[in-house]
C-alpha cells in the first residue's frame, strides 16, 4: 500500500489485491453490523436525500455504540430525544459511505497487466472526506474487537504488528502452525478471544486503514492550504 497523492483525478493510491479484497470485506461487515444494531431493515435502499423516522434501536455491540454514542453522558432524557430524532439518519449515512467505499476499492480505476501489482485506486476529490469516514469506521470497529482504548494501545498494537512481520521471517514452531488459518470472517464480529497471530493479523487491517487515512487526511489538508477545490 502507498500512501494517498493528490493529482488531477483526485487522490491516488497503489493498493495490493489482498489489501482492497480485506478492507472491502470489513467495509461490508462493518455496514450490516451497523445496519442490524441500528434496526434498519435489510430491505431498505440507503443514500443521499433519504430520511427515515421511528423510534431507534440502542445499539447492544461496544463497537457500535463507538459508532453512534450517546450525544449527552449525564443526561439519558436528552440522549435518549437526541438519539431519537438523529441515529436512523445517521446510521443510515454510515451504512451508505461504507457500502460506497468497499464498491470503490473493488473496483479500482487502473487494474494491472501483472496480477502481482498493485492496482491503482483513485479517491475522486468530491468524495474523499466520505472515503476518510469510512476508514475512520472501520478502525473504530477494530479498535473496539481489539480492546483498543487510547493512544498507548494504539502504539502497542503497532509494535506487535511489527514485530509479527519479524516472526513470519522465521520458522514456525508446531504451537504456532495452530494460528496459521486466519478466519474469512472475525466471528460475526463478536468480542472472542484471539490469538497472537490473528491479532497481529486484525491489527494489520487496523494498521493499513489508519497509513490510508492518514496519508488521504494529509493530501486534503494540503490542497486546502493551497486552496484546490473539490472540482
Amino acid at each position: 500500500m502507498t500512501p494517498f497523492r493528490s493529482a488531477p483525478a483526485g487522490y491516488v493510491a497503489r493498493w495490493e489485491d489482498v489489501e482492497r479484497e480485506v478492507l472491502a470485506r470489513v467495509a461490508r461487515d462493518v455496514a450490516e453490523l451497523v445496519r442490524a444494531e441500528s434496526g434498519l431493515e435489510p430491505g431498505v435502499e440507503v443514500g443521499d436525500g433519504v430520511a427515515f423516522t421511528g423510534v431507534a434501536r440502542v445499539p447492544q455491540d461496544p463497537a457500535v455504540q463507538r459508532l453512534l454514542p450517546d450525544a449527552h453522558q449525564d443526561d439519558a432524557d436528552v440522549a435518549t430525544e437526541f438519539r431519537h430524532l438523529t441515529q436512523t439518519d445517521l446510521a443510515a449515512g454510515k451504512v451508505a459511505r461504507l457500502l460506497a467505499f468497499a464498491d470503490a476499492i473493488d473496483s479500482p480505476d487502473e487494474l494491472p497487466d501483472d496480477p502481482r501489482s498493485a492496482a491503482e485506486v483513485v479517491v475522486p476529490r468530491e468524495s474523499a472526506q466520505e472515503f476518510a469516514g469510512a476508514l475512520t469506521d472501520v478502525r473504530l470497529v477494530l479498535a473496539e474487537r481489539l480492546g483498543m482504548v487510547d493512544d498507548a494501545d494504539v502504539e502497542a498494537l503497532h509494535d506487535d504488528v511489527l514485530a509479527g512481520l519479524d516472526e513470519d521471517e522465521d520458522d514456525e514452531t508446531d504451537d504456532d502452525a495452530a494460528d496459521d488459518d486466519v478466519p474469512d470472517e472475525y466471528a460475526g464480529w463478536e468480542r472472542v478471544g484471539l490469538s497472537g497471530r490473528e491479532r497481529r493479523y486484525w491489527g494489520g487491517v487496523f494498521v493499513a486503514a489508519g497509513f490510508a487515512q492518514e496519508s488521504l487526511v494529509d493530501e486534503m489538508l494540503a490542497d486546502l492550504r493551497a486552496g484546490r477545490s473539490e472540482g
